[in-house]
């Protein structure tokens, strides 16, 4: 009678023991929604949304490297992260009430004092897709960026307005 028991404890331990290795092999392990910072255009780690260096929030997550990001994928950071297969389409990270500036080193925003030229304010963070409807009044110079996956409107207004 023991020996069925500890074929059935032994094929247990074995698939859990698979399922392991199967997490932890192929694909990204960051999850759509959530907050990550991005290094050598490979390193991806997982944060807080409110930690410093959380500049992208992960929209979908891909099985294939060469598959798409959603429809306005030019809008999209792609990223293929060296922990695995799989692709990462992430989009930025941006707080309501801060500045930001197109960062040199990634595709991404920088947190920024709010001056200068190339430098804007996100006047709102609306948690849908392509309600820019309901961003303030920022003028001819309101710039909004809409991303289906996670659905997230950004609000955007210059800093330094551009001569008529």
């Amino acid at each position: 009678m023991r020996k069925p028991v500890l074929v059935i404890a032994a094929l247990a331990v074995a698939a859990a023991a698979a399922l392991v290795v199967m997490n932890s092999a192929g694909g990204p392990q960051a999850k759509a929604g959530e907050c990550v910072a991005v290094s050598n255009r490979t390193d991806v780690v997982s944060t807080g949304c409110g930690a410093e260096n959380a500049r992208f929030k992960v929209g979908r997550v891909l099985a294939d490297s060469g598959g798409n990001c959603p429809a306005n994928d030019d809008e999209y950071v792609p990223v293929v992260p060296s922990s695995g297969g799989g692709k990462l389409c992430l989009l930025p990270n941006l707080v309501e009430g801060t500045c930001y500036r197109p960062a040199d080193d990634e595709d991404s925003w920088g947190r920024s004092a709010c001056t200068g030229e190339d430098t804007v304010k996100v006047a709102k963070v609306i948690p849908a897709a392509g309600i820019d409807t309901e961003c303030p009044d920022g003028g001819d110079d309101q710039i909004s960026i809409v991303y289906p996956e996670p659905p997230t409107t950004y609000c955007l207004s210059p800093v330094q307005k551009t001569p008529a």
